[in-house]
Formats: C-alpha cells, structure tokens, sequence
C-alpha cells in the first residue's frame, strides 16, 4: 500500500475540480477483474493499481466533496483499510479547502472506501469533520443498513462510526433511486450493480459537463471491455448494464470522467472504437 501526496486541479466551465489522494492498493490483476486472463495478454505476475480519493468542486460559492475516502483510526475487517493515519485532511486543504468549508458531501454510495472522512474522534464518539455541510446520502443504502440484513453486514462498521453520526446531526438530504439534482447543477444519476444505492453524479458548467463516475468501473481496463467486473461489484448483470450507459453517455457528450479508483490522475476521456470503447487520461488539468 502506497500512500500519495499532491493535488491535481480541472477546469471545467467556472469549476474547479481538485483530486484529494488518500491511498493506493494493488491487485492481483485476475483477482480483481475475474475473467481478466481471457484477454488474450499472458497474465504471469500481472498486478492492477486502484486509488483511493476524493474530489474537490468549488464553484459559484459551494465547496463540495464528492465521496470522503476511509478516514483514519477506524476499526475495519478489512485490513487495509484498518487504522489508518493519512494526511488526507492536510492534502484536503493543500487542494483550498478546510473541513469547515466544506457546504456538501455528495455520496455514490454507501461503502467503507467512500464515506470514511464524513466523520473523526470527538467528544463522546466520532463526530461529523465538515461542521457546516449538507450530506448527500442515498436512501437505499440507508435503508439497506438500517435493515436486519444489513446491520449483519460485514461492512456495518463503517455504517455505524461513518454515516450514523452525521444523520444523526441533522445535516443530511436523501436521495431516492432515481435522477436527482440536490444542489444546482450536480445531478445524481442512479447506476446499479456495483451496490444496490450506487449514483454517478454528473457537474454541468457553462456547457461543459464531468461526471464524477464513483464504481462504476475501477480500472481503465474495463473501458475496453466493459464485460469485466471487479470483485468488488454485488450484481455483475446490473453493473455491466450501468456502465455501457454511463460509457455511451461519457463518449457521446465528450464528459470529463472522473474516476474513484484509477491510478495516474484519475481522470479521463471516453472515445469510441471500431470494437467499443477507449480510455485516455487527462494528463494535464
């Protein structure tokens, strides 16, 4: 596990759009995407690299963060995920921004690698890091872990130290499993698969257009064959189906995509191809 610094600003119409790194893991390339040995490339060793960040937008006066990471000092069954100590807060504000200006926390969805930084130690407990924001948080998923099944969950943790003390504030609008637009020009469009709340959030400013694309996909690979799934996803079926949308929509609409999970900058382009799809990353903002 590599753990990263710097940030990388876009523009995009009046945003600015800055990458918030937390960490770094590698995979065992056919662990992570099942099938991904069929390719055709010799597989020996091969190894994929996934990061872990958030994403800043600041524009027309709201600082808004797309996803909030593991966080640190949390008790996981994950180990890689387990007591972490990051400077993620210090690279928060090396990318402008303090916890206390933060105005949202849009979620994709509700996982243990997306919800972490909502909240820190604090008296009598964690308490929410961004004081004065308005949390985002899909319905379905809160209810999924407020249900017998889901307190179950292996991943309940995160749900009880990460999600519950921000609701429990009173700094939280949910988003039901349909489009919704909860703060100008930030539309969360629901796509399935990987989890049963999973949204990808598309920005609109003067005519140019992002989307924040959460797990959609988890390495550039799957743009070329949007056939894999990483092992991460619940319903394979229904994640391959959100992709090929939010592909088309990236390729036909020229959609800065912004990743969770690839490496390098994190951000790419979507362009087609006589068989499909092909990724290229933004190199410079």
């Amino acid at each position: 596990m590599e753990q990263h610094a710097g940030t990388l600003a876009h523009q995009i119409g009046r945003a600015v759009v800055t990458k918030v790194p937390e960490l770094s893991l590698t995979f065992p390339a056919a662990k992570l995407l099942p099938g991904w040995e069929t390719g055709g490339d010799d597989v020996g060793d091969a190894s994929l690299t996934l990061n872990v960040h958030s994403w800043l937008v600041r524009v027309d006066g709201l600082t808004v963060l797309v996803d909030a990471g593991v966080g640190n000092g949390k008790k996981r069954a994950v180990a890689a995920f387990g007591g972490l100590d990051t400077p993620w807060l210090a690279r928060l504000a090396a990318a402008g921004a303090r916890p206390e200006d933060v105005t949202h926390v849009l979620l994709t969805h509700l996982h243990t690698d997306h919800v972490g930084w909502n909240t820190v130690p604090g008296q009598g407990g964690w308490v929410p890091t961004f004081p004065n924001a308005v949390t985002v948080v899909p319905r379905l998923g809160y209810e999924f872990f407020t249900s017998p099944t889901g307190r179950a969950s292996p991943n309940h943790d995160m749900f009880v130290d990460s999600v519950v003390p921000v609701v429990e504030a009173g700094r939280v609008v949910f988003v039901g499993p349909h489009e919704a637009e909860p703060l100008p020009d930030f539309t969360f469009l629901p796509t399935p698969g990987h989890s049963l709340d999973h949204s990808s959030i598309l920005l609109r400013s003067d005519g140019r257009e992002a989307l924040f694309a959460g797990d959609v996909l988890h390495h550039p690979d799957q743009v070329a064959r949007p056939d894999l799934c990483s092992m991460f996803c619940e319903r394979p079926d229904e994640a391959r189906r959100s992709r090929l949308r939010m592909l088309d929509l990236a390729a036909d609409r020229a959609v800065t995509w912004f990743s969770s999970h690839c490496a390098d900058t994190s951000a790419g382009r979507i362009s087609r191809t006589v068989d499909g799809f092909a990724w290229s990353f933004v190199l410079e903002p």
